[in-house]
């Protein structure tokens, strides 16, 4: 009995596969291709920071991204955000409440500067059902750690690697339709982090030349076409090659809607 509701539950999934449309067919509410023309998201996000170093801490933000997708093989896919422009809203939040965001035993920044975090794809695989794009990420990043490590009244500096820096690195995304209204995107790049500027405080530059950061990025978005709903989480990750052996990750997890 155990295996024929088995067998009947594959069937049921495989059945369900069967249905899915094409990235072409996609259609919300008002008639139109969400996955061609709502390409202005905003949305409501929780973001966690931990530090190899630090204390780690999260907040709850808002912000937009923009996005511009096609369907067919050659053609060109954009992501954009800005993650900082809803880190403000955090640390103002935090002003507003009366939260000294000054004076802290240990300190974590790990967001983008004043460009953003950018994607551009060219599809390289298209069916109905899927798209395999590659390209490139660029862009700019401001990491520190401020560590806490000493006696107190003591502020050690901040180590390498901390800066202000662009980036660029290759990147992949996948997209994959799953039944009659969802898309999922599931995508990849490792930034390759080049230093414009070094802190101006508290700053102990590197005796040697520091290697540069890699922030390694994983995530996937799911959209539902009809409501122009979509859930996102991102995985970024500091990689240190250099002396400090620093490490910090952040994590983002959003909730939106598409216009």
């Amino acid at each position: 009995m155990k295996r024929s509701w088995l067998a009947l539950i594959v069937i049921m999934l495989l059945a369900h596969a069967g249905l899915a449309q094409s990235f072409e067919q996609l259609s919300n509410k008002r008639g139109d291709n969400p996955f061609l023309f709502n390409n202005f998201e905003v949305f409501i996000r929780r973001t966690q920071v931990s530090g190899k170093y630090t204390t780690a801490f999260g907040g709850t933000t808002f912000n937009f991204r923009l996005r511009h997708d096609n369907y067919e093989k050659g053609r060109a896919r954009y992501h954009m955000e800005n993650p900082t422009l809803g880190d403000f809203v955090f640390v103002i939040g935090r002003l507003l409440k009366g939260d000294d965001v000054t004076v802290r035993p240990d300190e974590q920044s790990f967001g983008a500067g004043f460009f953003g975090w950018h994607q551009a794809y060219g599809n390289v695989v298209a069916t109905d059902k899927m798209l395999v794009s590659v390209g490139a990420s660029f862009g700019d990043y401001i990491f520190a750690t401020k560590r806490a490590t000493v006696p107190a009244g003591h502020t050690e500096p901040i180590l390498d690697p901390a800066g202000y820096y662009f980036h660029l690195g290759p990147a992949v995304r996948v997209s994959h339709m799953l039944g009659n209204s969802f898309w999922i995107d599931g995508y990849l790049h490792p930034d390759f982090g080049f230093r414009a500027t070094t802190p101006s405080a508290q700053y102990e530059p590197s005796p040697t030349r520091y290697p540069r950061p890699i922030f390694l990025n994983i995530g996937t978005d799911l959209h539902h076409a009809s409501t122009r709903l979509f859930f996102a989480f991102r995985y970024n990750h500091l990689i240190d090659r250099g002396s400090s052996e620093d490490a910090a990750t952040r994590i983002d997890i959003s909730f939106g809607y598409s216009f």
